[in-house]
Parts: C-alpha cells; sequence; structure tokens
C-alpha cells in the first residue's frame, strides 16, 4: 500500500510538473506572440465560363456565390457576340447582384480579320481587357492556327490595348496550337500584350510540363485555365483537382516565383450536366494549396 501511494504521488508530481511547463510555454507563446505576416496573392482565383455551358447566367452565378468566385472569364452562350448596350448592363447588373465581376471574354473562335473585328469590338463594350481566343485558317475541313491572322491581331491589341490570350487544345488539336509552346513559337516577337491564356491540363496532355510552361513565358501569360487530368497524353481527361497527375503545389509556388498578377480561373470538365460538386472539392483544394504553400 505504501508503495503504491508513493508511486500515485511520484507519477501526480510528474503530470503536475509536465502540466505546469505546458502551462508556461502556451503562457509565453500567448505573451509572446510570433505571428507571421503574409503578403497577399497577386493572382486571383476565377471561374472560365466553359464549366457552365449547360446553364443560362443566373443558376451559373448561384453556383458561383456557393464556392466564394467572385471573377468569370465570358462566353458568349451568357453574353453573345452581338449584345446591345442595354443587354451588357443588364449583364453586368446581374453579375455585380452576386459580386461578381466578369474580367475577360472568350475563349473566341476567330478565322477572319472581320470576326477579330467583332471580338475587339465586342470586349469594348463588355468593359473588359483581356480577349481569350483561337485565331485559325481552314485548310481543307480542318482548322490549324493562323500566324497570319495573329499578325493582324496584333495590331487590334495595339490599337485598343485589350490584351489578346491564344488558348492551348492539347493534342485532340495538334494543329491548333496545342501547347504554349507551340503559340510562343509564332508570336515570339509580337508585341508581349499577345500572349497566353495557359490550360495546364491540356498542357500536361500534350506531353508538356504545366509548371516549366508559366516559369518560362511568365511575361507571356494573361490569363490561366486551372484543373486537373488523370494522365499525361491524349487520353488524359478531366478530373476533381486534388485527384490529378499536375504537380499543382508546384504550380501554386511557381505563380508566386514569377507574381503572376491575372486571374486562375477553374475549366472544369467533367460532369458538365452537374458540375458543382467537382467544382466546389477543386475550388477548395486550390484554396488549401494557396494557404498551404506559403
Amino acid at each position: 500500500m505504501i508503495a503504491r501511494r508513493s508511486f500515485l504521488k511520484r507519477t501526480g508530481m510528474v503530470v503536475a510538473a509536465a502540466v505546469g511547463g505546458q502551462t508556461m510555454t502556451r503562457n509565453n507563446a500567448f505573451a509572446q506572440p510570433s505571428a507571421v505576416v503574409r503578403e497577399p496573392d497577386t493572382f486571383r482565383l476565377g471561374m472560365a465560363g466553359y464549366t457552365f455551358n449547360k446553364f443560362k447566367l443566373e443558376p451559373t452565378l448561384e453556383m458561383l456565390k456557393k464556392v466564394d468566385v467572385h471573377y468569370l472569364c465570358i462566353k458568349d452562350f451568357h453574353l453573345p457576340l452581338k449584345s446591345t448596350a442595354d443587354e451588357i448592363a443588364a449583364f453586368h447588373a446581374k453579375c455585380r447582384s452576386f459580386e461578381v465581376t466578369g474580367y475577360g471574354v472568350g475563349p473566341i473562335y476567330m478565322g477572319s480579320e472581320a470576326e477579330a473585328n467583332d471580338a475587339f469590338a465586342y470586349a469594348k463594350r463588355v468593359g473588359v481587357n483581356l480577349v481569350v481566343g483561337v485565331p485559325f485558317k481552314m485548310i481543307g475541313q480542318k482548322r490549324v492556327s493562323s500566324p497570319e491572322l495573329l499578325k493582324y491581331i496584333e495590331r487590334k491589341v495595339q490599337e485598343s490595348n485589350i490584351k489578346y490570350a491564344i488558348h492551348n487544345h492539347g493534342p485532340d488539336m495538334p494543329d491548333l496550337f496545342p501547347s504554349a509552346e507551340s503559340c510562343i513559337e509564332i508570336i515570339r516577337d509580337m508585341d508581349k500584350r499577345v500572349g497566353l491564356c495557359l490550360d495546364i491540363g491540356h498542357q500536361l496532355r500534350d506531353g508538356k510540363d504545366p509548371v516549366k510552361a508559366l516559369l518560362d513565358f511568365a511575361d507571356r501569360v494573361h490569363d490561366i485555365h486551372i484543373k486537373n487530368v488523370t494522365s499525361s497524353g491524349k487520353g488524359g481527361r478531366s478530373i476533381e483537382m486534388p485527384r490529378g497527375a499536375i504537380d499543382l503545389p508546384a504550380f501554386v509556388r511557381a505563380l508566386r516565383k514569377v507574381k503572376y498578377n491575372g486571374v486562375c480561373s477553374l475549366e472544369y470538365e467533367k460532369d458538365m450536366d452537374n458540375p458543382l460538386l467537382g467544382v466546389a472539392e477543386s475550388i477548395g483544394y486550390f484554396r488549401g494549396l494557396m494557404d498551404a504553400t506559403r
């Protein structure tokens, strides 16, 4: 019995000392906080309008509100190219009611100077400074990249001061800007306001590294479509962001390294009839990465 009492007494003293030590440590921590001041990111999180190509504007905005996203790249099925001033004003008013800002338009496919004129006039009427586009020419029945039209687009950029971002399309369209590199090859000597909408999923599917593309071409990246895909190669398919093959932590770190100051817009191409769950998972994961990689 004495031995037992002695053991319990000694054990109590050890526990008390441990608790006291923890209390002292906590008190010291409270007394001398070591708060880390973090600079806000220069880039913003947004949504590519194509994600909601099965939905009208209001249901789209309702979903953006649910996932707390406030920037939208406008597609013409939400705001047609021929929209009037009144229709554009109504569109912006509806977006404002959901605390959403349309920051750019596109992607817009354009195969002629007239279509390029229409796209830039549309962007000016909408009041944005970015056109995401795919400039092409027809060879037989196939759309291919058009260096000639890009020279004309460069003049439109210089006249309007509206940036132009070519959207890369991966291995499914090998002749129509499959990768960031295929875009840069054509625009390398052009005005730097002619640049890229870097689709990181298509970049990986074309066998290229999205992180390297961002680091190599940072001064040409005017917009980014973020997503994940199951694998490199043509068989890679869209999937929720936490589950794919792209090194997204490295990509977020690269965004900070180059001080990217545009929008990273989720383009979610899975379950497009009912995308909200996948969008929410992807947006939540990307926000988690933004916090965890600081």
